[in-house]
């Protein structure tokens, strides 16, 4: 039985945003900084829904740089 597309390593489901928009919206943030913290930030830069509800599912902790950050957001989706 085929694994569906969603569930591949190499693909993400469509109505998940791609990682360089994450990126993209948190763009100054002063490292570390809290989920909340990065919640606003985002907000402040325009993210979108689908962004915003993989920001809200994350871990609430302190995240030390982008990549901790991105490496969440992958998780949480």
């Amino acid at each position: 039985m085929a694994q569906h597309p969603a569930h591949s390593q190499n693909h993400r489901h469509p109505d998940e945003p791609p990682p360089q928009e994450i990126a993209r919206v948190l763009k100054g943030a002063d490292y570390p900084m809290g989920k909340e913290k990065l919640i606003a930030l985002a907000r402040s830069n325009g993210a979108d829904g689908e962004v915003m509800a993989v920001l809200n599912k994350m871990t609430d902790r302190n995240f030390d740089s982008a990549d901790a950050v991105l490496r969440e957001a992958m998780r949480a989706e």
